[in-house]
């Protein structure tokens, strides 16, 4: 029976992962490790929570993480542990370098010194920076070049993966980048679920700026899959020539193809929730920094991996849209516990919608 440890498995992503994992894998034992940061809510694991063993562990905590590799003995690791916000990130960046940069390095180390059958650190296209005008997409050859102070935390940690990588080759480390997800159980501090539980409150949709800054979006499970995938895949041993040419090491961009703008976004949710978006969507001032568009193309799993996309991206949001309508609860406890999630940098910082 194979055990896995999954760290960020309170958060968004990590908790549909370990939701999926059990129904891939129902005889597995899950290790699932949150420290309960801003963006972690046990709550996301509520209904597997009797078959999941749960460690509040700060990832970054070499002596204590060693201990709980040595303790659970784990065959697979999945790294989703990350803070993630743009905007919490330009007001407080510390947090995001321990958990992004350091903590990557000690979950690396922590495979090394406890060995384990195979290690996914999961990363973000947004270390690859903006796209240049007339690019169509990164890829894994990209340089890293990160321009926020999430990006560049996430980037840091890419960097200290990549290292062991080529240092430790027996390692079997594996890294993703990944669009933009959506899904149940996101903080409703990004821009869908944030816009829905607005307008559920008779509140407008904040839209940053002209609200064209183009993303690539992928459907929350279909990224789960790609992950597990890369996870299980038998990968031939590392080239020499990847020393000069990051595409040869075990990276793996994960997109459904899929670009879309933060006002189409905004218009098709509010649209989903039988409202005017001309009358439920407001412009705000822009966050500094922000990455006007980015892209990755996901050739590499596709052709490798035979990894492909299964949810239609239409059908996707409707069906997201309805998980958020339909669990008032999860995110009203959410919004008590933390306060209004939206930012208003006309005044710097999260502020509460009045209107």
């Amino acid at each position: 029976m194979a055990v896995y440890l999954v760290t960020g498995a309170a958060g968004f992503i990590g908790a549909n992962y370990v939701h999926h994992l059990l129904e891939w894998e129902p005889d597995a034992t899950v290790v699932a490790v949150d420290y309960i940061g801003f963006a972690g809510n046990v709550a996301n694991l509520d209904s597997v929570i009797d078959r999941v063993i749960f460690e509040k562990v700060d990832i970054a905590d070499l002596e204590v993480m060693d201990a709980l590799y040595r303790r659970h003995r784990p065959d697979f690791v999945v790294n989703f542990a990350a803070e993630s916000h743009n905007d919490r990130a330009i007001l407080g960046p510390s947090s995001f370098m321990r958990s992004n940069a350091l903590g990557a390095q000690v979950m690396a180390e922590c495979s090394r010194l406890v060995p384990v059958r195979s290690h996914v650190h999961v990363s973000t296209i947004e270390v690859y920076g903006e796209l240049a005008t007339g690019d169509q997409w990164f890829t894994e050859r990209s340089p890293l070049n990160a321009k926020t102070p999430y990006s560049a935390a996430k980037a840091a940690g890419d960097q200290m993966v990549r290292a062991y990588m080529q240092t430790y080759p027996d390692m079997n480390l594996r890294l993703t980048h990944c669009a933009n997800n959506y899904g149940p159980f996101q903080l409703p501090e990004k821009l869908i679920p944030l816009a829905v539980t607005n307008v559920l409150r008779g509140r407008k949709v904040p839209v940053y700026g002209d609200g064209l800054q183009s993303r690539d979006w992928l459907h929350v499970s279909d990224h789960c899959a790609a992950v597990h995938r890369v996870l299980h895949a038998e990968l031939e041993p590392t080239p020499a020539a990847a020393a000069t040419d990051p595409g040869l090491l075990p990276i793996f961009d994960i997109s459904a193809r899929c670009e879309v703008t933060n006002l189409e976004i905004a218009r098709r949710v509010v649209t989903e929730l039988g409202r005017n978006p001309d009358e439920w969507i407001e412009h705000i001032p822009d966050r500094p920094n922000h990455d006007r568009r980015y892209l990755i193309d996901p050739g590499k799993i596709e052709s490798q991996l035979d990894w492909a996309p299964s949810h239609d991206f239409a059908e996707g949001i409707a069906a997201t849209v309805a998980w958020y309508v339909e669990h008032h609860g999860w995110w009203e406890q959410i919004i008590a516990e933390k306060g209004e999630l939206g930012f208003d940098w006309s005044r710097v910082g999260p502020a509460a919608q009045s209107h």
